[in-house]
């Protein structure tokens, strides 16, 4: 089943970073029909629902997430990962006050060149991407940038109303 495959191969890319910026998943696996994925679980809330509530952070805590994301995107970079949709879904602040990157469904491995499938949140992706080339390092810091620019503004750097308008 690939929905099974997808969620077990996410487990095992994932479990190769060791970084406290990035969910740690112990382990993956299916049996008969069940899908196991262990991950550790991170008590707090999303970016997206502090947004949700507060509208914008200061400059001054955009910079914390910022020095933390970029962190962890070391690690996952360093592990040979992309992560190809940071976003503030996909991104949590955890009672402790740590920023865990999370949701690695649409990470590839650096060079996985056997998919050109477009994936990720429109309004997030670097330029390049939505016209069809392969996701990089780049785009992985394009879409942090553009999730400061959120944290900041309240709003998103680009405007568009459907795909084509992105």
């Amino acid at each position: 089943d690939r929905a099974a495959s997808a969620i077990i191969h996410e487990g095992r890319l994932l479990a190769r970073v060791r970084h406290p910026n990035v969910v740690t998943i112990y382990g993956a696996e299916q049996i008969a029909d069940r899908i196991g994925l262990w991950m550790e679980f991170v008590r707090g809330h999303t970016l997206e629902q502090i947004l949700d509530h507060r509208n914008v952070v200061s400059a001054t805590e955009a910079v914390d997430i910022a020095v933390e994301l970029c962190r962890a995107m070391s690690a996952v970079h360093g592990a040979g990962l992309l992560h190809r949709d940071i976003k503030a879904q996909n991104v949590m602040r955890a009672e402790d006050g740590r920023i865990v990157l999370m949701d690695f469904g649409t990470g590839r491995e650096l060079g996985d060149d056997s998919s050109s499938d477009l994936a990720g949140t429109p309004l997030y992706l670097a330029p390049e991407v939505l016209q069809g080339q392969q996701a990089t390092v780049q785009s992985d810091i394009y879409s942090l940038g553009v999730l400061l620019y959120r944290l900041v503004t309240g709003s998103y750097p680009v405007h568009a109303l459907t795909m084509r308008g992105v």
